[in-house]
């Protein structure tokens, strides 16, 4: 009997601890919710630019890494919510995706190092002796701030896949002659020879993604014919995404020998690390440049130093976009990798027509930056998200070089959660 109440009062105890982690606000998306902490790094680990994507049952792992401005150490856990395709909570239970504890505390902290920016860096790698997960599908890994109250800080999207079918792909020119020399269009297909589909039109689906982006994805995409073992996502028209421009790039992975594009580095009367860059102009009406770029991710790396992740400085940087009149209708934006694909009011320009120019100055821990200038209405609905354009600040061509990831899902009838079955990242200059 003494057992019997001992365990009972134990499962409660966790249930309430779970309930509590679940009741906590956060978004099915990569989003960081306090402004203490900044460079937020998450991807495959010695690889942190990559797509997010571990094998289930490999020995791949994926890293996060993040900076907390403020001085006192803190207690920070995280935990990880398996979702469905459309990224809702499956209805799976924790216990059956989870292996370990459903709740850990971040085991590694290390503070700043000879920098005029004190910060501490926390890490931590996943999957774990102490949790990983047993279901392929779509997560969210979700860190918390576990002090006086329960909150979330971050949210970061991965995917577990089980490799159970082959992606091929090829790129086509788009239909839309008007899409022709702005746009890329994808076609692929999947061989589910080893998978036992009963129904690929109702149990399959796919999404793609440009450059890792999920603002932009391209979800719910159903075969358009069947052939034998294949499923064939051929859709014309459909599967189509902006070219755009080859990233604008930031280097600040050298503060002794600084990069050619930055005009201006010192320490300021705030005892900052200061930089301004050459200015830089609108490139809508220019022609097309190939370079190579970074396709609007951001590598935090240190020239001058041997531990990046604590040694770096963190570089207040003036960026000065030329327009002789400012966008009446659209406000500009900094936007990449390193605003979470957002567009955010912090990473905003303002207009000064002394200059005939936007400017903006924002922090940035060194390493290297791709970002593009993007719009969006100046009059936008404040409770809705901000729907970014490049179209008048960078333009948009069909040969520019973007990475692309299929991802490819399969639910059974009767089963109660998406599985995916296949992943391919492939390029534009290229094909598999």
């Amino acid at each position: 009997m003494y057992k019997y109440f001992f365990y009972s009062f134990l499962f409660l105890a966790l249930s309430s601890s779970t309930l509590t982690a679940q009741d906590v606000e956060y978004q099915y998306s990569n989003q960081t919710y306090v402004d203490h902490l900044q460079t937020i790094v998450f991807g495959p680990t010695g690889y942190p630019h990559l797509f997010p994507v571990i094998t289930l049952d490999g020995d791949e792992t994926l890293s996060l890494s993040f900076d907390d401005m403020e001085s006192d150490v803190r207690n920070y856990t995280y935990t990880v919510i398996h979702c469905d395709r459309d990224w809702q909570r499956s209805g799976l239970a924790p216990l059956e995706y989870i292996n370990g504890f459903e709740e850990e505390n971040i085991p590694t902290f290390n503070f700043s190092s000879r920098t005029l920016q004190n910060y501490i860096n926390y890490s931590l790698t996943f999957p774990n002796r102490n949790m990983s997960v047993t279901k392929s599908g779509n997560y969210l890994l979700v860190v918390f701030e576990d002090e006086d109250e329960k909150r979330a800080v971050i949210s970061r999207r991965f995917v577990v896949a089980d490799r159970q079918v082959g992606v091929s792909a090829e790129f086509v020119r788009p239909m839309e002659v008007s899409k022709i020399h702005t746009h890329q269009e994808v076609d692929f297909v999947v061989n589910f020879q080893r998978l036992s589909v009963r129904n690929a039109m109702a149990e399959m689906s796919a999404s793609v993604l440009q450059n890792q982006r999920w603002d932009n994805a391209i979800t719910g995409i159903k075969p358009k014919f069947l052939s034998a073992d294949q499923a064939i996502f051929d859709y014309q028209g459909e599967i189509v995404f902006p070219g755009g421009s080859e990233f604008r790039l930031i280097d600040l992975r050298s503060l002794r020998i600084p990069h050619r594009d930055i005009e201006y580095l010192d320490v300021n009367t705030d005892n900052q690390m200061e930089a301004e860059l050459l200015p830089v102009i609108n490139r809508s009406k220019a022609p097309h440049l190939s370079f190579i770029d970074f396709n609007g991710r951001f590598l935090i790396e240190n020239l001058d130093m041997a531990i990046a992740d604590l040694q770096s400085e963190y570089v207040y940087t003036l960026i000065t976009f030329k327009a002789d009149e400012p966008l009446f209708n659209d406000h500009v934006y900094l936007f990449g990798a390193v605003t979470e694909w957002q567009l955010k009011e912090e990473y905003r320009f303002r207009y000064n027509p002394a200059i005939s120019a936007y400017v903006g100055r924002f922090p940035f821990k060194q390493g290297y930056y791709n970002y593009y200038l993007a719009t969006a209405p100046s009059n936008s609905d404040p409770k809705q998200p901000l729907v970014p354009s490049i179209i008048e600040t960078e333009g948009s061509h069909a040969d520019t070089e973007n990475d692309y990831h299929v991802l490819v899902y399969y639910r059974p009838f009767g089963t109660r959660y998406d599985q995916v079955v296949g992943f391919l990242q492939i390029n534009s200059q290229q094909t598999n």
